[in-house]
């Protein structure tokens, strides 16, 4: 059964969001409709070059262009370091993504497919963006992703006929990353309670600096330890999906989430006690945790170094 795990699991925290960059906006906007900053719009693009370098492609020449063309002279983040040996060297060609029905992880999941539908055109010819391409969100409350035979929620870059006939005359010596998109309510933010006056978040985050953050569970809100729960939900969807023969193997899963539950699903994943999970800090916006899959161990081992409270 271990063949049908994915070599990679990445995790990605959604770029700066303009609640990053200034409270009060949670006292008048819903947290869900949040969108990305400018910066947050290039942190996810450069997220997008990040994972192109983890993956085994066709064209490393054209993975360092786009590198260089998504880095910006502003950038002053160091990226986490990861401890990546690359143990399999096949070529990846089915990547799932995951993402949070936030507004600000979908545009940052957008800013990614960016980098990656641009490599797709450069290397063989065709990109799901002449399709239309994966849309972050639209008017209608019912969100309709460009592809009508499918569910609501969900996303393939390889949906259009016309498309497959393009890559069949063009890209015959080539590999195209082919892509799928979920929408998953479960890998949302920690749940902070409704609008949020700003001054009362100050007493409740000072409340729950005391209290301890694992347990403490906001009013009308909820605690890690409630995203404990659902996380340990989705990692068994997870584990069915990677054990299911007649599934078509993921070369590489990444979930484009949040600061908390990304620490909650390593905790969980890893079997952390919480408080392992309390000496360890978000990871910046728009960073990549690297998940990589030990053949020998069968087991996943964490190649990213993650920041702990001074």
């Amino acid at each position: 059964m271990g063949h049908h795990k994915p070599r990679l699991i990445i995790l990605v925290r959604h770029g700066e969001s303009v609640s990053n960059k200034d409270k009060s906006v949670n006292q008048h906007m819903p947290n869900h409709l949040i969108p990305l900053t400018d910066n947050g719009w290039k942190q996810a693009r450069r997220s997008g070059s990040e994972l192109l370098q983890l993956l085994n492609v066709d064209d490393p020449q054209i993975v360092k262009d786009l590198a260089e063309k998504f880095a910006w002279e502003g950038d002053h983040r160091k990226p986490l370091k990861q401890d990546y040996r690359n143990v399999n060297k096949n070529l990846d060609s089915n990547i799932v993504f995951y993402t949070s029905p936030y507004r600000r992880t979908r545009e940052t999941l957008r800013g990614m497919l960016d980098v990656l539908d641009e490599y797709n055109k450069r290397n063989c010819g065709v990109s799901a963006r002449d399709n239309d391409g994966y849309q972050p969100s639209v008017k209608s409350r019912l969100a309709h992703w460009q592809c009508p035979e499918f569910p609501h929620g969900f996303y393939e870059n390889t949906e259009s006929r016309d498309l497959i006939a393009s890559l069949n005359r063009t890209a015959a010596h080539k590999t195209y990353v082919h892509y799928r998109v979920k929408d998953e309510p479960r890998i949302r933010e920690q749940d902070f309670g409704n609008f949020q006056e700003l001054s009362s978040m100050r007493d409740v985050m000072s409340t729950r600096a005391n209290y301890g953050h694992f347990f403490f569970r906001f009013p009308q809100g909820e605690s890690a330890a409630d995203v404990y729960d659902r996380c340990s939900s989705f990692q068994e969807t997870l584990f069915r999906h990677f054990n299911q023969p007649d599934r078509k193997p993921r070369d590489v899963v990444v979930l484009v989430t949040h600061g908390i539950y990304l620490r909650v699903f390593l905790m969980k994943w890893f079997r952390w006690t919480y408080e392992e999970f309390e000496a360890f800090t978000n990871v910046p916006n728009g960073s990549l945790v690297v998940m990589e899959l030990d053949t020998e161990l069968d087991r996943y081992v964490l190649r990213t170094t993650l920041p702990k409270w001074c």
